[in-house]
């Protein structure tokens, strides 16, 4: 059945001017009367009317909603529930606003006494101290105070957990790595300002990360050019990885400064916002922010009150509505090297003209020795070695593949040692096995490894690990799922992950549970399996569906076991379940074309990396690698962007074949 959201929004025109026109509150011009008139009749309201006036509701039973003003998002959206919601109890709904102004509230104050339809308020308060309500209190009228707390006992107040909120968000950046965060919070008498500091200062202190006054900006008053100057000067003098903003004002400001400053979000900086306005969802990229949750303010102010005005029971004194986080692209993880290293960028290995001349000058030769190899990934990885090397006249005497096999690349290795290379690049097939030989093989060459160290080994041992940001790999996997299926319910989900003792897949998987346990509360994990062989993927994926049908997506760790597990779901006619991954290939790019069964994935960029490998390698030769660890940031791919992606991490335009679905989908 319409309710007066659908007739204001089929008008266009505000909730307010509907409810005025029903209930002759003030003047409506002629011109709106008639907009209300025939959207009342166009959506059916005028049966609900009707029905109204057959079973004798009482239109004089009036229920005023007291607020700053609609500008607002939160309040405009909170009124709108409300309006809903207390129309459905029989309730008419009318709205004043004070403008954050005791005086207007005063005037409102009065009208609302002498009202003898009004049978109960919900107010946001500009005044704190009881007297100010007095009036209202003492004719017996219900009052519940909304978002604002005042200075006296006995009145309800519904409002969102601001200290709850920001606590989420700043564990949301202290999980992903970030420990340089600048929190900006604005410092007046409605912000709430010390319990969202105290929120922030619990999620530190369970990180054992010490509280940073210098990272921290307080703005007092409302003049934007005080914001713009205070986060310029933090972002200018201390470089925070991210900001986390505390209030909608504050955010919108913090946007302004990153663009004036060409600052790039989140490559540079990573930042999560606070509020509910719809822009932060379209703008690129689309912003992760601590929004209110309407539904539930509206649900329980409601609640409150009609039991109150119905005197059903006693009011509930304080209702706390926790914020949730919406995550979207705005936040990056920040990787950490083996030996908790902060990762350096490839654009940072930069060479001198007397670094080039040593380079040229000699006869250096390179063995590379992968541990999988016949796939584009890999073909793009030593593309991008070979590019480098050859810059500088290195030579490239010998590539081995081990096949996921420790003991055959342990025996590859040794045969590389004894070609007596000036630097072995190296991709290890696990953590432990091959750790012996390498370790040998550190004191005869220099060692460039791809990914991951193996374990046991010194940072006196290697040169420098290269790798694509595992965690954030996970992560990207684990928000793409979840952003999927944030508008359902009780989500099953299953997940398949990498069983093999392999650092890089195994940081991987865990980092996606993680997210998807901790950040996304509609969707359970119901299945959990874990493959060894890749080939294993199709019996594992079958028998899971087969026992949990429910299952509407999955996890799986990379593209070529979830080849296997998209062969299973065919199979079993079960093409409607979802899968998200990692990396990026001519098939995966084919489902994703088409937007069927892969709606996501995380990419490394093989080529970009082969380059930072080839960059390490030659600053390892002339002695000048000091940057233990660098790291590459993966690329997310979904069906929207998958031509512009497949361009950037494989150097190419995408296959003619790839365009012609996505032009044949999109006609």
């Amino acid at each position: 059945m319409a309710t007066i959201k659908d007739v204001a929004k089929e008008a266009g025109v505000s909730i307010a001017t509907v409810s005025h026109y029903l209930n002759n509150t003030r003047y409506v011009s002629p011109e709106l009367a008639e907009k209300v008139q025939t959207a009342i009749a166009k959506t059916g309201y005028d049966e609900k009317i009707k029905k109204k006036q057959k079973f004798g509701a009482v239109n004089s039973s009036e229920i005023a909603l007291v607020v700053p003003s609609f500008h607002s998002t939160l309040y405009t959206k909170v009124v709108s529930e409300l309006a809903d919601l207390l129309e459905q109890e029989g309730y008419q709904c009318v709205t004043y606003f004070h403008k954050n102004d005791t005086a207007k509230e005063a005037g409102i104050i009065n009208n609302l006494v002498s009202n003898k339809n009004i049978v109960g308020i919900v107010m946001v308060p500009v005044s704190r101290e009881k007297k100010s309500f007095k009036k209202i209190i003492q004719k017996g009228i219900p009052l519940v105070f909304l978002n604002r707390r005042v200075h006296f006992d006995g009145q309800p107040v519904v409002f969102t957990d601001g200290k709850e909120g920001i606590y989420k968000g700043c564990l949301h950046l202290l999980k992903a790595g970030h420990e340089d965060i600048s929190f900006i919070v604005k410092d007046d008498e409605f912000s709430n300002t010390q319990e969202k500091m105290e929120g922030f200062r619990l999620a530190l202190k369970e990180y054992n990360i010490p509280f940073n006054q210098d990272l921290m900006i307080v703005i007092k008053g409302s003049d934007p050019q005080e914001y713009r100057k205070k986060i310029q000067q933090v972002w200018n003098e201390s470089k925070p990885t991210t900001f986390l903003a505390g209030s909608n004002k504050v955010t919108i400001e913090l946007m302004k400064v990153m663009s004036q400053l060409d600052v790039s979000i989140p490559d540079e900086v990573s930042i999560i916002g606070f509020g509910d306005g719809e822009w932060t969802d379209i703008i690129t990229p689309p912003l992760t922010s601590l929004k209110h949750d309407i539904d539930e303010i509206g649900k329980q102010t409601a609640k409150v009150l009609v039991d109150a005005v119905q005197n059903r029971r006693e009011m509930e004194k304080e209702i706390q509505v926790p914020m949730y986080l919406s995550i979207n692209r705005s936040t990056q993880v920040i990787g950490k090297g083996p030996f908790g290293e902060k990762p350096v960028s490839p654009k940072d290995l930069t060479l001198s003209s007397k670094d080039i001349d040593q380079l040229t000058s000699n006869n250096f030769r390179v063995a590379i020795s992968f541990h999988y190899g016949g796939t584009a990934w890999r073909r793009l990885h030593e593309n991008g070695i070979r590019k480098i090397l050859a810059q500088y006249g290195i030579s490239i005497i010998s590539i081995t593949d081990a096949h996921f096999d420790p003991e055959l690349q342990v025996a590859q290795l040794e045969g590389l040692r004894m070609q007596k290379p000036d630097v072995i690049i190296a991709i290890p097939a696990d953590d432990e096995l091959t750790a012996k030989q390498f370790k040998r093989i550190s004191k005869e060459t220099k060692l460039v490894f791809m990914s991951h160290v193996p374990e046991g080994m010194q940072r006196n041992e290697y040169s420098a690990c290269v790798s694509v940001n595992e965690r954030e790999s996970g992560y990207n996997v684990a928000a793409l799922l979840g952003n999927y299926f944030k508008n359902s319910d009780n989500v099953k989900i299953g997940f398949i992950g990498h069983g093999a003792p392999f650092y890089g897949t195994h940081l991987r998987d865990a980092v996606a549970k993680d997210v998807i346990c901790s950040d996304f509360p509609n969707i359970e994990i119901v299945s959990e399996q874990y493959f060894y062989k890749i080939e294993r993927t199709y019996e594992i994926c079958k028998e899971m569906i087969q026992q949990r049908p429910d299952i509407t997506g999955l996890y799986i760790s990379w593209d070529q076991p979830a080849l296997q597990a998209i062969r299973a779901l065919k199979e079993l006619g079960r093409e409607d379940i979802s899968i998200f991954t990692s990396d990026l290939g001519i098939e995966m790019a084919t489902y994703l074309a088409k937007n069927h069964i892969v709606k996501g994935l995380s990419s490394q960029r093989p080529f970009e990396q082969g380059m930072a490998i080839g960059l390490a390698a030659v600053k390892a030769l002339i002695d000048k690698d000091k940057d233990k660890y660098i790291a590459v940031q993966p690329y997310t791919v979904e069906s929207k962007n998958l031509l512009k992606a497949w361009k950037d991490i494989m150097s190419e335009p995408a296959p003619s074949e790839i365009e012609e679905i996505i032009k044949h989908r999109i006609t």
